[in-house]
């Protein structure tokens, strides 16, 4: 069988002749060329301009019709609000001058005339009038006996508590009803209350409250203040407006009631939404009655908005307002449209119409010549185009049979194709390949067309993949058998690259683990599923502890090669379905899906898993026959939450997992809200600390330490934190954050260079006091420490021996030799060194032996209890006989007591520090009481 040739679908037109035009009309064209190329196009713009301006008139008309009423109605809604808001304020200047006027509030009198305003039927959403009187706390027993003599024999004030200034409702009319709930309340423990009360009381004027929640029924309103002074009171100035300030008139009242009773003066068809925007940045929403917010913000019709700000009682009010959909339809008049449109067709038709005209005879002849031309082309194209395919390309029966092939690329094939013709498709590829193929046949046979289809063969060893598009040909005789069309694609390469890309993509390159990418995809479809399940999940957040010290000392592949185990560890932790990825660096996170059906059992049973991870990151690694040990941190927050998203979720898990670091590291913790708000503030709070060197709001406090006799023998430097607005920060507060952040690092250098120069002044004045300064893991291993405090005392003149650099006994778990090491360089200066808190820690005699210790400090949690506890007791005194027998001076912290006293001294204590000598006072008043003459 040969290879057939498209070449003879387009032969029978090369033997044909094209039409050609008569030589007698060739100059009767050529002289009117020009009309159908000018003339259609001409009448077809005129008559299509002539619509349009008709029609942009009138769409114009109605654009601004309907904007002019929308801009009168949203000014006459800012207006009627601002009117009625005004008659509030009249009221309340009526009851101010009633007051002003009356030596004695009568409440018979106050009931007469406040009735005789008819608040509720003339003015809808006003809860009542009252009177809030001010007194100091000395005047409440008579202001209650003088309440309850008016009649009100349970009248008291609320809530209880003692305040200096109360500002009880002593009047308030309308008298019945859930108005007596608010009598005798003192308004100034309302946050927004006492904020509005202050402002009229400095001002004189009307104050306006935020919005608050209303005694009388619960919902959340308005009130509005005015100032009551006494008489003869001089308001020129603030202080005249405060010493003088007798009460409040005040008028609560529900906005939404407000606007309901005005609903006659608004246009029904106008939505419109108002926020009190009188806090930057803040915005609290007042009333609406829109049911979408963004039916006021662009996405009304017409694209129609309004704004107006109205300034009241002190606060700024805003309206956002926009045409609901039946005010766009009073104008929507269409009539134009129809014209317009009509117009149109009207207009193509004519220009249509008179092509017609203008080109038939040409057209005609230009048809023949170009299809001749097309059918040459298109044979000629169509030979090439298959001669340069390099697919595989068949033609084959519904059965399967193959009839005809061409390809350019037959040496890929396991066979010669002439071995395929007359073949069957299931015999020529696996049965597999073939069930696919002929589906995709059965498809093409009912559409015409079938793509997509792909399957794998094996050619010469190698695994190949292709793609198979299918077409129905179209038979010139109906009942002929149906053919089609196969065209078969290598894709060999791209299902290759396909495979590398998303393995890029959504995995780790070290460990193969799902990355970010990938997890946060997977979380997403978690969070869908247990939202819609009711069942709950659980995201645990994974940091290496101690990581970055084996990755810096023994190099970056072992520090690989122990992340894969860390990988391999977790994987095997797994349940079927959940996920273990590795976000980056020494984090890694384990997503447990349908841990339980609620929040208790769930967070159990995550507990449960988040500790056998734990247990399994804690056995030893076996590295090239070297064991390493590590431990983790873990965080877990529990999901579905409301509103949150799978970026919240690994936040909160990142913040628990920070706190079990801070409670200790290779620790578990939940995550709360309140760790949230404390990560806030310890940011702000180290911002502040960034600064505070800098604004001179660090200082260097002092507190003694005596011998036996009480004669001060040195001081224990320490660093106080007075900040503007925080006050006094405790130094357990700000010294872990400073650690935290490096800024312990120059924080301390000042420190050691404040005691260096103290004791150069100490040493000019003839007095050789010792001091001690705290010195924290992270500045101890500083490369040029020992630099630094070489340089320290080198500038200051200051005599090594008398500085003591105290350390904790933390500083000894990790490079215990280096330690050593770095201590005996700077003990080697003359500088000596102090345990602080011995005992309370990694307590040792072992390292006591091999440190070149100069001092031990007990800590106070064991002085505390002495002489009285016989566990304190005992404690203390075996620390004092250790030191002794190791040649070690001994310092007592926290003697407060003279029995703790008499009972360190008796048991040979050195030296003693606690408020029972003196408390921390300022290095410069310290420094003065010792260097002034006696």
């Amino acid at each position: 069988m040969t290879q057939h040739s498209p070449a003879g679908i387009v032969d029978a037109a090369a033997g044909s002749t094209p039409l050609a035009p008569s030589p007698g009309g060739g100059k009767g064209t050529t002289s009117h060329r020009w009309v159908p190329v000018v003339l259609p196009p001409l009448v077809g713009l005129l008559t299509l301009g002539l619509t349009f301006l008709y029609w942009q008139s009138a769409e114009s008309g109605a654009r601004a019709k309907q904007e002019q009423n929308f801009q009168v109605a949203a000014d006459q809604i800012a207006y009627n609000l601002k009117d009625r808001m005004a008659t509030y304020e009249v009221v309340l200047r009526g009851v101010k001058g009633y007051f002003e006027g009356s030596e004695r509030i009568d409440r018979a009198e106050f009931q007469a005339y406040v009735g005789a305003l008819q608040l509720r039927e003339t003015r809808p959403g006003l809860q009542g009038v009252s009177l809030v009187m001010q007194l100091p706390a000395s005047a409440l027993a008579a202001h209650l006996d003088d309440m309850r003599q008016r009649g009100f024999a349970q009248y008291t004030v609320r809530p209880e508590g003692a305040r200096e200034v109360l500002a009880p409702i002593t009047h308030i009319e309308p008298l019945e009803g859930n108005n007596l709930k608010a009598l005798g309340f003192d308004v100034l423990t309302l946050p927004p209350a006492k904020e509005a009360l202050d402002r009229a009381r400095d001002t004189g004027e009307l104050a306006l409250s935020g919005q608050l929640t209303l005694l009388q029924n619960s919902s959340p309103g308005l009130v509005m203040y005015m100032p009551l002074y006494g008489a003869g009171v001089d308001t020129r100035a603030v202080h005249g407006r405060r010493a003088g300030l007798a009460g409040w008139v005040s008028a609560p009242f529900l906005l939404e009631d407000v606007i309901h009773g005005m609903s006659r003066e608004f246009d029904a068809d106008i939505g419109f939404r108002i926020t009190d925007d009188t806090s930057a940045g803040a915005q609290t929403l007042l009333f609406s009655n829109v049911v979408h917010q963004a039916a006021v913000q662009g996405d009304a019709p017409s694209g129609l908005q309004a704004r107006r700000v109205l300034e009241l009682g002190g606060r700024r009010w805003v309206l956002q307002m926009s045409p609901l959909p039946a005010f766009a339809a009073r104008f929507q008049d269409e009539g134009h449209h129809p014209v317009a449109l009509m117009g149109t067709v009207l207009s193509l038709l004519l220009a249509w119409f008179t092509w017609i005209l203008a080109t038939g005879r040409e057209r005609a002849v230009a048809l023949a010549r170009d299809m001749t031309a097309e059918l040459r082309a298109t044979r000629d194209d169509l030979e090439s185009t298959l001669n340069a395919i390099p697919d595989l390309l068949f033609e084959v029966g519904l059965d399967g049979c193959i009839y005809h092939y061409r390809s350019a690329r037959s040496e890929a094939l396991a066979v010669p194709p002439e071995m395929f013709l007359g073949r069957l498709l299931r015999d020529v590829v696996p049965p597999e390949a073939a069930a696919g193929c002929h589906a995709a046949l059965e498809a093409a046979h009912r559409t015409g067309y079938s793509a997509g289809h792909q399957y794998r063969l094996e050619l010469q060893g190698t695994t190949h993949w292709f793609e198979l598009s299918i077409a129905r040909k179209e038979s010139a005789t109906s009942g002929d058998e149906p053919r089609f069309i196969a065209l078969s694609r290598d894709i060999t390469e791209r299902k290759q690259a396909e495979a590398r890309t998303h393995q890029l993509a959504y995995f780790d390159a070290l460990t193969g683990l799902p990355n970010r990418r990938m997890l946060l995809d997977r979380m997403e479809h978690a969070l869908r599923s247990a939202q819609q399940t009711a069942q709950v999940g659980a995201v645990l957040y994974i940091d290496l502890d101690n990581f970055k010290q084996i990755n810096d000392a023994r190099g970056h592949t072992l520090g690989d090669t122990l992340l894969m185990q860390v990988a391999q560890r977790l994987t095997q932790q797994l349940r079927p379905g959940d996920t273990v990825a590795r976000l980056g660096g020494d984090e890694f996170v384990v997503l447990a899906h349908n841990v339980a059906t609620d929040m208790e059992a769930a967070g159990r049973q995550a507990l449960l898993v988040a500790e056998e991870i734990r247990t399994a990151l804690e056995a030893p690694y076996t590295i090239d026959t070297h064991l390493y040990s590590t431990t983790g941190s873990i965080g877990i927050t529990l999901f579905p939450k409301r509103g949150e998203g799978v970026e919240d979720l690994l936040r909160e898990a990142d913040t628990a997992m920070y706190r079990a670091k801070d409670l200790g590291r290779n620790r578990i913790r939940f995550y709360e809200a309140a760790m949230q708000a404390d990560v806030q503030e310890r940011l702000a709070l180290e911002q502040d600390l960034k600064k505070a060197h800098a604004l001179g709001q660090l200082a260097a406090f002092v507190q003694s330490q005596v011998d036996a006799s009480g004669t001060v023998v040195g001081g224990e430097l320490l660093m106080r934190w007075d900040h503007p607005t925080r006050g006094n920060v405790p130094p357990g507060r700000f010294i872990p954050i400073a650690e935290a952040s490096g800024l312990i690092l120059r924080m301390g250098d000042w420190m050691i260079q404040q005691a260096c120069e103290t004791l150069a002044r100490l040493q000019a004045a003839g007095r050789e006091l010792s001091l001690s300064v705290n010195v924290s893991e992270r500045q101890f291993r500083q490369d040029d420490f020992v630099e630094r405090v070489r340089h320290m005392l080198a500038h200051t003149g200051a005599h090594p021996a008398n500085l003591i650099l105290e350390v904790t006994e933390s500083l000894l778990i990790e490079d215990l030799d280096d330690t050593i090491a770095r201590m005996t360089e700077i003990v080697g200066l003359g500088v000596r060194f102090s345990i602080d808190d011995f005992g309370t820690g990694y307590s040792s005699l072992a390292y006591l032996k091999r440190l070149p210790l100069y001092e031990l400090k007990i800590d106070k949690s064991f002085v505390d209890d002495t002489p009285d506890d016989p566990s304190d007791t005992a404690i203390v005194q075996s620390i004092i006989s250790v030191a002794s027998h190791l040649n070690l001076r001994v310092v007592a912290e926290g003697v407060e007591t003279r029995a703790q006293a008499d009972f360190l001294v008796a048991s040979q204590c050195d030296c003693l520090q606690g408020y029972l000598f003196g408390r921390p006072e300022p290095l410069a008043a310290w420094l003065g009481r010792l260097t002034s003459p006696q």
